[in-house]
């Protein structure tokens, strides 16, 4: 929940953002209103993945004050595609575990959803997501290169 692609609830249909002029100020509105803690990085170009759907039809103008992305300036933008989603990490997004979590060298946790345990360094190890309150080992036979790739982004690991 505090890193990913950025969407807007729309007359109840979600809307993808756009990248042009996202930047840190609008990404720590969003960590801020997320109670996800600073901004730390303004992602564009999809990094996320794409989205699919609407693309809201305004771009954010956030001084970084603002407790909503609602209460931003908005501005008319042009055509704007999937591939350049925006997104956001924030500071809260990667913790540490604490010892006996299943590796003797820590684990990343993205809060919720997905963890690595049982590496050799923080950003190695056997996946695991969390279904309700257990975390259940991903199965390796429908899990490729993309997926790798979401996972790694999502505990900014490269």
């Amino acid at each position: 929940r505090c890193a990913g692609r950025v969407e807007v609830k729309q007359q109840g249909q979600w809307e993808t953002v756009c990248d042009d002029d996202w930047d840190i100020k609008d990404a720590a509105v969003v960590c801020k209103q997320l109670g996800c803690g600073d901004a730390f990085k303004a992602h564009n170009k999809a990094y996320f993945g794409a989205g699919s759907g609407p693309i809201w039809k305004y771009g954010f103008e956030c001084d970084g004050t603002e407790s909503a992305l609602s209460d931003c300036e908005k501005r008319s933008q042009a055509r704007c595609f999937h591939d350049e989603d925006a997104g956001v990490t924030c500071s809260d997004m990667l913790r540490t575990l604490p010892e006996g979590s299943g590796s003797s060298q820590g684990s990343l946790l993205a809060p919720g959803f997905v963890r690595l345990v049982g590496g050799d360094s923080p950003c190695s190890g056997r996946v695991e997501i969390r279904d309700g309150n257990q975390w259940k080992t991903v199965c390796d036979s429908d899990f490729g290169p993309k997926a790798a790739d979401v996972v790694c982004g999502e505990l900014q690991c490269g």
